[in-house]
């Protein structure tokens, strides 16, 4: 009866579609809608035309139904937005030395920048440690016994300022911080290993030396046999098994033999050069892949 009174209340010419699809049946209803936003700004001013299907990369701002694409700079010249950040300082106990600071933070990031930040509390230099193009910056020496951490707040400086202050806690509370910090005693002693203060090495120079050392256990604690040969800045380890990796155990007097060659180049105690020669391709490829899991695993965070 609806569908008939709206058909003789419409001219002939006019009237409109009606369709009356049955009870508790799903209707869907499709308008199809062109969005037009115009580049404005800096994304705009270029001397060649853009292709078809090229990215541009902006701010897409839609005010009364009008769109416009503008670079965050630009958005407070063609928008009633500004662009800001919030920028976080904690003041962290901190007890410890600069020495401990520095060996602990070169350890786990890379590019560690260090500058003077004028006088301390104390009349002696403060130091300001920069993480990543100073996205995190570490200040020690204004304040007795604190450590100022600063950082603009982003995803990715969030979770560095949060490493940053799990390490300076686990700085100042760790053996290797209590050894560094601590002096000798006058006793005698006759060590297995020489220390930094006998051989006169820096503390940088010996990381080569210990990543070897490291790399020596990890080795150990997959074979029975490895013998190591250290030359400076380079390693050769030997592995001897009679079993192979399919768990299968060689023929009586047989062994597999497997050589690898780890060294690290003059100046870069970074990224170790890996070399594996054995006579079972899958064991070599196998070994070859822990040692570099493992040399990942040692190098400091890098930023991307």
């Amino acid at each position: 009866r609806r569908k008939e009174r709206q058909y003789r209340q419409q001219p002939e010419n006019k009237r409109p579609t009606i369709t009356m699809p049955p009870n508790l049946q799903e209707v869907k209803l499709r308008f199809t809608r062109r969005r037009l936003a115009k580049v404005m700004g800096s994304l705009a001013d270029r001397e060649t035309e853009p292709k078809e299907g090229e990215e541009v990369g902006g701010i897409l701002v839609t005010q009364n139904f009008n769109s416009k694409i503008v670079s965050p700079r630009d958005l407070p010249t063609y928008t009633p937005l500004r662009l800001g950040s919030v920028s976080s300082k904690l003041h962290v106990p901190f007890a410890g030395q600069v020495p401990t600071l520095r060996l602990f933070l070169n350890e786990m990031f890379q590019g560690v920048t260090e500058e003077e930040a004028g006088l301390g509390f104390d009349g002696s230099p403060c130091v300001k440690f920069g993480l990543h193009d100073k996205q995190v910056t570490v200040t020690t020496g204004k304040t007795r016994s604190v450590a100022i951490v600063e950082w603009k707040a982003s995803s990715v400086g969030d979770i560095m300022a949060d490493s940053v202050i799990a390490l300076l806690m686990h700085a100042q509370s760790s053996a290797a911080s209590i050894r560094l910090t601590s002096k000798p005693c006058s006793h005698k002693r006759t060590p297995e290993t020489p220390s930094a203060e006998d051989t006169g090495e820096e503390p940088e120079r010996k990381r080569p030396r210990t990543l070897l050392r490291i790399f020596h256990d990890i080795l150990l604690e997959q074979f029975d046999s490895v013998d190591a040969v250290y030359e400076a800045r380079k390693a050769t380890f030997e592995i001897n098994t009679d079993t192979r990796l399919d768990q299968v155990a060689l023929d009586d007097g047989k062994r597999l033999t497997c050589n690898v060659e780890i060294e690290f180049d003059d100046g870069n105690d970074v990224d170790a050069k890996i070399k594996v020669e054995c006579g079972d391709e899958k064991l070599g490829k196998n070994v070859q892949e822990c040692l570099k899991n493992v040399a990942k695993s040692l190098n400091p965070i890098k930023s991307e």
